[in-house]
């Protein structure tokens, strides 16, 4: 988690195109191992954990996901606030049945709202349709 090369800025951006690498499926790998409790970790901070994640509702389900927002870094180092990044990761339960999810949006323009609430706002608005897409 050193971040970008040579600039001592690991714990700002090692997590954002940086040095840090996970993959969307090790997102959702490892949100599946929390919040069936399958992580080497205290109990009681999984419980901590869990129950300070955000929640939503859409239709029946109870959606819960933690977002964020970041913009990649041009050649000179500069912020490219055009293509801002938005994300939404978390999970979804409804009549017993559990689905995990990560989202990522990419703006083509400026936005004057945080690419993370967008990526959210979105992925609610989609979600008995994409739900019910993986139900078949």
């Amino acid at each position: 988690m050193s971040g970008d090369p040579g600039q001592d800025n690991g714990l700002e951006r090692s997590w954002i195109a940086s040095s840090l690498k996970i993959s969307p499926v090790e997102q959702v790998r490892f949100l599946g191992r929390l919040i069936e409790r399958r992580l080497p970790v205290d109990a009681v901070a999984i419980d901590k954990t869990l129950a300070i994640v955000e929640h939503q509702t859409a239709g029946d389900w109870t959606i819960r996901g933690k977002t964020g927002s970041a913009y990649p870094r041009r050649a000179d180092r500069s912020f490219d606030r055009a293509r801002g990044w938005g994300w939404y990761v978390g999970w979804a339960r409804h009549d017993g049945r559990t689905l995990v999810f990560a989202r990522l949006d990419q703006d083509e323009t400026r936005q004057s709202v945080s690419g993370g609430l967008r990526a959210r706002d979105a992925l609610l608005e989609e979600w008995e349709a994409l739900a019910g897409s993986l139900a078949r």
